[in-house]
């Protein structure tokens, strides 16, 4: 008993800081007006904007956000909550994001909503979307331009609608059970044609739903879309279906944003396997990819650092020559990495070379100046310690 109040006592303490910083949750998560005008609307439609806790920080002034909008006035206080949870601790799962959510509903859109229904071909709301809406988001915040797409019955079925018309208009697409039933906004039948046309940047669908009364009259639609995903999806469009059975129906769209988002940032924060279809085809086919990655699906760098390091040191025990190439050329491509420099220098102590590693390390050490404490000392006292073998070795 001694041992659990003594415990809990240490890590209350130590969330004390955090504590003491979290008590204002708007100054976490302030929250802006943003009217937007449009030729399309009698008014301008106004909407929330939350802003990530660190947007006005001194530090952060120069730094890009990804944006996830969600159709549902009342998806702000939840996607705003997930948001800084799953972000504050350095940016993982979740990397730090705006959020876009309607301040009210709205009468005149609900009414260009329901033309879909009749009018599929009439992309008036997706014209609103590119030229008014998310422009005026670009134009006043620091964003990125990786758009994320977040709808719940209604507004997943404007989702799947928007991917397959105007799939430019977002990046990424978490979907919850769509109102897809009666073939809404032609998606059901233009699926198989327009999923194999897509554009050749890559796109990101996770689409779910489950098996509740209010679900099962879309379920045969939701079928025919898997269907059309699994028979002519562009090679571009990574997609994922999952059936939430076990999830209660309000609770879909909830799980599917904490699902979807590790889904979906997963390439940044976990390394290839050494044992990976890429990383077997060796570092350059590592370098590659997130080449590619960076290109095609983020549009700005996403290191391969960890996953070279790792394919490196699975080679250390029986190809110790090529681990250290791989070594090399990792502290080659990021100069400025502590822990690539680290990671060589490593590498030179395990096959005896201790005069190199020092130098490496030394470099570390000086890399890491910009860092926290932690990681200062950490590189420091791996760097006194090849000192010591180095004096050791040379008595």
């Amino acid at each position: 008993m001694i041992r659990i109040f003594i415990t809990n006592l240490v890590f209350i303490m130590a969330l004390m800081p955090a504590i003491s910083n979290a008590t204002d949750i708007k100054a976490l998560n302030p929250i802006q007006l943003l009217k937007v005008k449009s030729k399309h609307f009698k008014e301008p439609i106004t909407y929330n904007v939350t802003l990530p806790a660190s947007y006005n920080e001194v530090n952060s002034k120069d730094t890009k956000y990804f944006v996830i909008f969600d159709l549902h006035p009342r998806s702000q206080p939840y996607l705003s909550g997930l948001q800084d949870w799953l972000s504050h601790n350095g940016g993982w799962p979740w990397l730090e994001t705006i959020v876009i959510t309607p301040a009210d509903y709205n009468p005149e859109f609900a009414k260009l909503f329901d033309q879909i229904v009749s009018e599929p071909n009439n992309h008036t709301m997706l014209d609103y979307f590119e030229s008014d809406l998310l422009s005026a988001i670009d134009e006043k915040y620091r964003t990125n331009g990786f758009r994320i797409y977040s709808g719940f019955m209604g507004n997943g079925a404007l989702g799947l609608y928007a991917l397959l018309n105007r799939p430019n208009l977002f990046n990424a697409y978490i979907i919850s059970s769509p109102s897809i039933a009666d073939d809404f906004g032609a998606i059901t039948t233009d699926a198989k044609n327009k999923l194999a046309k897509l554009d050749d940047k890559m796109r990101f669908l996770y689409l779910a739903t489950g098996n509740h009364r209010y679900e099962q009259g879309n379920l045969p639609a939701f079928d025919l879309f898997e269907k059309s995903l699994k028979m002519s999806a562009s090679p571009m469009l990574d997609w994922q279906v999952h059936r939430n059975n076990k999830n209660n129906y309000m609770s879909q769209p909830i799980m599917s944003i904490i699902n979807g988002i590790e889904a979906l940032f997963d390439d940044i924060h976990t390394d290839l396997n050494a044992d990976s279809q890429v990383s077997k085809q060796g570092a350059q086919a590592i370098i590659d990819h997130y080449e590619n990655l960076s290109n095609k699906k983020y549009g700005f760098d996403i290191s391969a650092e960890g996953s070279l390091k790792t394919l490196a040191k699975s080679l250390m025990a029986n190809a110790p020559q090529q681990g250290l190439a791989i070594y090399l050329k990792t502290a080659k491509l990021y100069p400025d990495s502590a822990y690539a420099l680290s990671a060589l220098a490593k590498a030179y102590a395990n096959i005896g070379n201790l005069n190199k590693a020092v130098k490496y390390q030394t470099i570390a050490v000086e890399k890491s100046k910009d860092m926290v404490d932690y990681h200062q000392n950490m590189h420091q006292q791996y760097l006194d310690e090849l000192k010591l073998k180095l004096q050791q070795n040379s008595k």
